[in-house]
């Protein structure tokens, strides 16, 4: 059964933010839906539709303690870049720990502008956010969103594994939102390095929906030695992209690699976890 054409069809086309004075106006507006997370800190959402995702995330993230593991600790003058940063939940739980340091996130699609807003509101001076999309220096990247299923966007190439186009599909049967395209422009990692003056990323988290391995593919060796731990999450969406090319990669940069893959996780949702780090 072809699942991509029961999706309804991205109809709507929009280009990713940049930080204008119309941005600023309206990243700004009140906002009255709040969580409060379990380390003080207070999330605002853009709507009510966003807070079935948001408290997925929190659980994840804060109760199930989903990037925290041996040798991963964040330290408090750690710099910290978070690729794929969605919301921002991962940017506020890693923002307090690495309160002395700084924290760069990453994020092209729309909900950049409820990360923004949480940085502001929660007065995170340490924190960056960057609405571009990691990949090819001067190129641009189609995205594909779910307004009414903010857990999952893509690169209009990669398209989500056979049972999450279904729970898209169930989503979308009480949502009835059209996906939307949007173009995002992309900068490198090794550009966004030198661009924020990284001299050394201590902690890189991942999740970018399979465009993981462009990202790494291209990555200058200057830049691999600037990188001491890796949070990823990898995806098995197209031919030719398997883990095993990021666990070679990885290890020929002098990194050791852990890898998990979740019964449900790896085998149905073609996603598992991607752990590495350099001996000190």
């Amino acid at each position: 059964m072809a699942i991509p054409q029961k999706l309804t069809p991205p109809t709507v086309v929009s280009r990713a933010p940049l930080m204008t004075a119309a941005a600023e106006i309206r990243v700004c507006r009140p906002w009255t839906n709040r969580l409060s997370l379990p380390n003080g800190l207070d999330f605002w959402l853009p709507s009510d539709q966003t807070r079935p995702a948001a408290q997925y995330l929190v659980r994840e993230i804060f109760g199930r303690r989903r990037y925290y593991r041996d040798r991963f600790q964040i330290r408090p003058t750690d710099t910290v870049v978070d690729i794929g940063a969605n919301m921002g939940l991962f940017t506020m739980w890693a923002a307090p720990q690495a309160r002395e340091g700084r924290v760069v996130a990453i994020e092209p699609g729309r909900m950049v502008d409820c990360l923004t807003h949480n940085i502001r509101a929660n007065r995170l001076h340490h924190v960056t956010a960057v609405p571009v999309a990691v990949g090819t220096d001067g190129s641009q990247l189609e995205l594909i969103e779910y307004p009414g299923f903010n857990l999952v966007s893509h690169p209009s190439g990669i398209g989500p594994a056979f049972l999450t186009r279904w729970l898209i599909l169930l989503r979308y049967f009480h949502v009835q939102t059209p996906a939307i395209r949007r173009i995002a422009p992309c900068r490198s990692l090794g550009a966004l390095m030198d661009d924020y003056g990284l001299g050394r990323v201590n902690f890189l988290k991942v999740d970018c929906e399979g465009a993981e391995y462009e990202i790494f593919r291209g990555l200058a060796s200057e830049h691999w030695n600037r990188i001491d731990r890796v949070a990823m999450e990898f995806h098995e969406l197209r031919p030719g992209d398997r883990h095993e090319e990021l666990v070679s990669l990885f290890e020929s940069r002098g990194f050791r690699v852990a890898i998990r893959k979740p019964l449900f996780e790896y085998y149905f949702l073609k996603f598992g976890e991607f752990w590495a780090w350099r001996e000190t």
